[in-house]
């Protein structure tokens, strides 16, 4: 799998001619440490992520998506692309008026008669709405359906399964933040 991460932070150590010792002094983490993120044997956390991308001269928004990028399996990678119009837009073709704001229910059983109705909703995230072992066992909230409908909307007719990683990867993102 490309070590997106890695080979960005690699790129920038070397860039500003620092050891891996000098370069992982910056963040609090080791030598060996910043070893193991170049190589791809580890991911850093999102946090850690953000500081050494700004100082790598990474916007933020773009530094979010390479970090989710290297988080979903090979295959979806190509679905995720790094331009400026891909980073700064919501990928939905919703007009705004007519966007429905998950993010305000917090019950369940309403979300899901919401996500039913929704005639602009990707295919994937409609049949999981259906899907009653995945709400079950995932429990989606009304933040993480919108934040999969603003980010992974683009993937339209995308499988189901394309969507569950998308949740998954949503859910990761928004747990590391607190």
């Amino acid at each position: 799998m490309e070590n997106i991460l890695g080979t960005r932070i690699a790129e920038s150590r070397q860039k500003l001619g620092l050891t891996q010792d000098q370069f992982g002094m910056r963040y609090g983490v080791s030598g060996p440490a910043v070893f193991k993120i170049e190589k791809g044997y580890v991911k850093p956390s999102l946090k850690l992520w953000l500081k050494m991308a700004a100082d790598c001269d990474i916007p933020e928004k773009k530094a979010l998506l390479l970090w989710i990028k290297a988080r979903l399996p090979r295959e979806y990678q190509p679905y995720i692309g790094s331009s400026a119009t891909m980073v700064s837009a919501p990928a939905v073709a919703y007009e705004e008026e007519a966007r429905p704001s998950y993010a305000t229910i917090s019950d369940s059983q309403e979300l899901r008669r919401h996500l039913a109705d929704d005639p602009f909703l990707p295919r994937g995230v409609k049949c999981l709405a259906g899907d009653d072992e995945f709400w079950a066992l995932y429990r989606p909230t009304g933040q993480e359906v919108q934040l999969v409908i603003e980010r992974f909307g683009s993937f339209g007719e995308a499988q189901e399964s394309v969507f569950r990683d998308a949740f998954r990867l949503v859910r990761e993102f928004l747990q590391s933040q607190t």
